[in-house]
């Protein structure tokens, strides 16, 4: 059998593998509010803040798991992940670049789904999962280099912001996924079948990207061959040479538009990263939601996301078809709509009080603008260099990772001795400012040209 749409079908492909690991990823967000104890008041500061007075059943609220962690504990669960995703940033980017992409991917996906198998089995001693954490976000640093890697190979220019677009949909679309189930299994089955139920259904997409998906279209058995020469002739298209290039190692890290991304990239993904590890948590804690709605109203803003990330794309891709703006002014207008209005919403919320509704609403719309990364700075390694994109990719994501690493541990160590919007408010304001010197940044020196370095041939 072979169709004329290969192409889509491996988009979407790729877009349930940004689905699988970032639902992976952040699965423990949720599932971790019925993993540890409940801190009851008895003389001690509580847990949860009750500065507002919401009326709650605290016993659907705080659900009271097996383990006596503390707030800093329970921190560093959820972020050492992304140490362990910093440290493989930059080395998965240079495989992804220089050996088959796809069985990259493939071993990304399948170890993340085995090392999920066995968080509960691990659970019960706090180091060992630390490790298992760790090395789950090392192995699961693959996948944005790839998907970078495998989008200049299989993705032909015109269609560029559209299909990306549609790709990185799947981070938005696994984190709703996940965080929505996540909170209906903890509330029914417990939350050990959060990790026995999302690492087991990947095991069916390696399967199925293994069988049909060949690394590039030059190589793809499925496929009639008027599409593969539309691939392969298009512009910008990254042949399998590329694999064989010299890296130009002294051009990249002088490059300017280059520079400006490895900041954009580093203060950009605070908001995002935030939001997608501690949004849980400030539901639960601040706006005393339980378990199940605060999983459906977390979820909500991933699943607006899906939808609107991709007319997004439309929206760009059709506008420089129409010579309306440039590719690189196309960047910029997304790099906008992540940075700014986001830090609007995230400074209302922390100066509203305890108007609960306004908060959720705010809440909710931060993170779909946020999601704008994906069609802004996390493709623009691949405008700048389709040939080197995995490790563009690897470089820049690899301190665009700390914010992931370090927001969780510091809300850890504030809250100690409490949940308090005045506490929360000192971690909103750190995102504010990151974001918007992020904006400042791109908007003068980003580009979405492909450099010259981009065909530096060597031996």
């Amino acid at each position: 059998m072979k169709l004329d749409i290969v192409r889509y079908l491996f988009a979407i492909m790729l877009c349930i593998a940004n689905m699988i690991i970032y639902g992976l990823k952040v699965n423990i967000a949720t599932a971790i509010v019925g993993m540890v104890k409940a801190k009851k008041g008895d003389g001690v500061q509580s847990d949860a803040s009750q500065e507002c007075g919401f009326e709650m059943d605290e016993a659907t609220v705080d659900i009271d798991g097996p383990f006596d962690w503390s707030t800093t504990e329970q921190g560093l669960v959820v972020s050492i992940y992304f140490a362990g995703y910093l440290v493989g940033m930059f080395p998965s980017g240079y495989f992804a670049d220089r050996f088959n992409t796809k069985n990259v991917l493939l071993v990304c996906v399948l170890s993340n789904a085995l090392l999920t198998l066995i968080v509960p089995t691990v659970a019960h001693i706090l180091v060992v999962l630390y490790i298992i954490r760790f090395f789950t976000g090392l192995l699961a640093a693959a996948n944005l280099p790839v998907v970078n890697v495998l989008v200049g190979k299989w993705v032909v220019y015109e269609e560029k912001s559209t299909w990306v677009a549609i790709i990185y949909a799947g981070t938005s679309l696994g984190t709703v996924v996940s965080i929505l189930s996540s909170g209906m299994i903890v509330g029914t089955m417990g939350w050990e079948a959060v990790f026995y139920i999302h690492g087991t259904l990947p095991f069916i997409w390696c399967v199925a990207f293994w069988w049909f998906f060949a690394d590039n279209p030059e190589t793809q058995k499925y496929i009639t061959e008027d599409e593969r020469l539309y691939i392969v002739n298009s512009y910008g298209h990254r042949t399998p040479e590329s694999t064989k290039q010299k890296i130009p190692w002294k051009q990249i890290f002088t490059s300017v538009p280059f520079l400006a991304l490895v900041y954009t990239n580093t203060f950009g993904n605070f908001c995002w990263y935030f939001l997608l590890t501690q949004l849980p948590l400030y539901m639960n804690k601040i706006l005393r939601f339980d378990i199940k709605s605060n999983a459906s109203l977390s979820c909500t803003p991933y699943l607006l996301n899906a939808i609107a990330n991709p007319l997004l794309g439309k929206l760009l891709d059709w506008g420089r078809q129409k010579t309306y703006w440039t590719q690189t002014q196309a960047r910029k207008i997304a790099v906008f709509i992540s940075c700014i209005p986001p830090s609007i919403c995230l400074a209302v919320i922390a100066h509203i009080g305890c108007d609960r509704t306004t908060s959720t609403v705010f809440l909710i719309l931060g993170v779909v603008l946020c999601g704008a990364i994906f069609v802004g700075h996390l493709v623009n390694q691949n405008d700048l260099a389709p040939n080197y994109a995995g490790i563009l990719m690897g470089i820049t994501n690899t301190p665009g990772t700390i914010s992931a690493f370090i927001l969780p541990a510091l809300v850890g160590a504030l809250m100690e001795e409490g949940h308090s919007m005045a506490r929360w408010r000192y971690v909103f304001w750190l995102n504010i400012v990151a974001q918007i010197s992020a904006f400042i940044v791109f908007v003068i020196f980003g580009s979405a040209e492909i450099q010259e370095w981009n065909q530096a041939f060597g031996d």
